[in-house]
């Protein structure tokens, strides 16, 4: 953060500014949060598949294909985890995204994204298994809002030309 403190005056292209050695902890931190998504979707199509149905049922159980419904237990551990991971996640990605070139409404509808990515899994299970069609276009818009904040920022901290190296 120091980094950023010494720079003036606007924050927009201070990842361009970083030293060399700080941009590669950035870039190596961001890269591997990528795969890390990428292992997200690996993993959801394998449990819930990219239907709407399939997708209902990994939560609300389907007998005739030996799905067995979550349990209260396994739902509450899911959501435990995702509210300590997913907002630590989403607020340095936005941080480092807001240091390049990033627009509010793209870091702030990824947050109501996870938010509802959270609580969707309990209306699916304990109110209604039409919520079901939102699984997957929620789980897709936290993916694409995470992936395009992480490359934004890797491209702001490699390829974007620094402020001080444009044109007045």
């Amino acid at each position: 953060m120091r980094e950023f403190n010494q720079k003036p005056p606007s924050p927009k292209g201070a990842l361009r500014r970083l030293d060399p050695g700080a941009r590669l902890v950035y870039a190596g931190f961001l890269a591997f949060l990528f795969c890390g998504l990428i292992a997200a979707g690996l993993l959801h199509y394998d449990g819930m598949g990219v239907s709407a149905a399939t997708a209902t049922a990994y939560w609300r159980g389907d007998e005739s294909q030996m799905v067995y419904p979550k349990s209260y237990r396994q739902i509450l551990e899911l959501t435990h985890f995702h509210l300590f991971t997913e907002p630590v996640v989403w607020l340095v990605v936005a941080h480092l995204y807001h240091l390049g070139r990033g627009r509010g409404w793209i870091s702030m509808g990824t947050l109501a994204a996870i938010g509802a990515q959270i609580a969707l899994p309990w209306a699916v299970a304990y109110a209604t298994p039409a919520a079901g069609v939102l699984l997957l276009p929620i789980t897709a818009a936290v993916v694409l809002g995470l992936g395009f904040m992480i490359v934004d920022s890797l491209y702001e901290l490699w390829c974007a030309r620094s402020p001080s190296s444009s044109p007045s």
